[in-house]
């Protein structure tokens, strides 16, 4: 069984075993997260799958996770340059980020896949968060006049 939840504006296609990484939700590592806006629900069989679609949102549908990571993603870097008018603007971004892996999809009528402890520790296991937690500005404070610099200086020495 698989779901397609919505998150952060986003959409996102789910089943019980996927690490997902989404726009930053509150939570610590290791705490539980649920998910009541899913869109779609599907249960592939052999001859036919069952397709649940919501109006906006399924009644009762859930997607369940535990977070994994918790962090920055890479730094994307956008420039603006106008030619033959000396106009350069450099400008920097990193997006906060929570990864999480998918527990469980309850479909609100019943049925429930959901992943057991031997599998969500093997997925645990091999999994590696690429995120990098948020450390401090790589700029120093000023501190104001160069009197009170060199005072600071002194006082340092």
């Amino acid at each position: 069984m698989y779901a397609v939840i919505e998150s952060g504006g986003k959409q996102y296609r789910v089943q019980p075993g996927d690490i997902l990484q989404i726009e930053k939700q509150e939570g610590e590592v290791g705490s539980a997260m649920t998910f009541s806006h899913v869109l779609f629900l599907s249960k592939p069989g052999t001859e036919s799958s069952q397709i649940t679609l919501g109006k906006p949102y399924v009644q009762g549908a859930q997607v369940t996770g535990e977070v994994v990571g918790q962090g920055r993603g890479e730094k994307i870097l956008i420039v603006k340059m106008k030619r033959r008018k000396q106009y350069r603007r450099t400008q920097g971004h990193r997006q906060n980020y929570t990864q999480l892996l998918v527990t469980a999809v309850n479909s609100g009528s019943g049925d429930q896949v959901a992943l057991t402890a031997e599998e969500k520790a093997e997925k645990l296991a091999k999994f590696q968060s690429h995120l990098k937690p948020k450390g401090p500005a790589s700029t120093q404070p000023i501190l104001g006049s160069r009197k009170r610099l060199a005072a600071a200086q002194k006082s340092a020495v």
